[in-house]
């Protein structure tokens, strides 16, 4: 039994062995959203196909997908990765995409024609690069956490967004709006949810070692478009 006590207040007093919870939720936009209309590609039509969907705002259900989902502030142990950006259908794979400051990013295009990618960012080095069919993929690194926005320059429906955050835990929202960051270390913070059309929401949150719910609805949120 003594041993038993004393392996346990070992294990207790051990260095790193913090608790750490899971945060979840749902994305929701209440208010009325009218489907938008699909962009025509006009002369490229035999390459992109007659029409590409407008991704700026994906409601169903009043679920909102898309959304960034992240913790504010620097956190011990958040790890930089790797993360890919295609050019295909003339549209950009995933629309929207997060990642760690310090994190790179993979640019490849699966179409059959020439692509102009330009990112737009104050913080970090910015991307203008002719893509043509075959191409090696571009490797650039996000030194600084920012939003940051893509287009094509050859095509003006083609848009994108990367939202470089100070850590790694942040998520996206998928198409039923449901967001998911586990093993985010006890305490107090403040979680931020970003859409490129409705801006951002906060709120003040405390993770204990179970799951924590916390749910945004932009339906209040007065809409700005995010601009670079």
């Amino acid at each position: 039994m003594l041993q038993f006590i004393v392996l346990t207040l070992i294990f207790i007093l051990l260095p790193g062995q913090a608790f750490s919870g899971s945060v979840k939720g749902t994305a929701t936009y209440s208010a009325e959203a009218k489907p938008l209309a699909s962009h025509k590609t006009g002369k490229f039509k035999k390459a992109c196909g007659g029409d590409v969907p407008n991704e700026e705002l994906l409601v169903k259900n009043q679920n909102l997908r898309n959304v960034v989902v992240y913790v504010e502030g620097e956190i011990t142990g958040s790890k930089p990765g790797t993360y890919p950006i295609d050019q295909k259908n003339c549209r950009y794979e995933p629309h929207v995409s997060a990642m760690m400051k310090g994190s790179e990013i993979s640019i490849s295009s699966s179409d059959p024609i020439n692509h102009n990618i330009h990112t737009y960012s104050f913080d970090n080095d910015p991307i203008n690069i002719m893509f043509v069919p075959g191409q090696d993929n571009h490797e650039q690194e996000m030194e600084e956490p920012e939003v940051i926005k893509v287009e094509c320059d050859l095509h003006g429906w083609m848009t994108a967004w990367i939202v470089a955050t100070e850590n790694s835990y942040f998520a996206v929202s998928d198409e039923d709006g449901a967001f998911k960051i586990p093993d985010l270390p006890a305490g107090k913070y403040v979680l931020t949810a970003w859409q490129e059309v409705l801006g951002s929401v906060s709120q003040k949150i405390t993770v204990g070692d179970e799951d924590l719910t916390v749910n945004f609805d932009f339906s209040e949120v007065t809409p700005e478009i995010s601009k670079k």
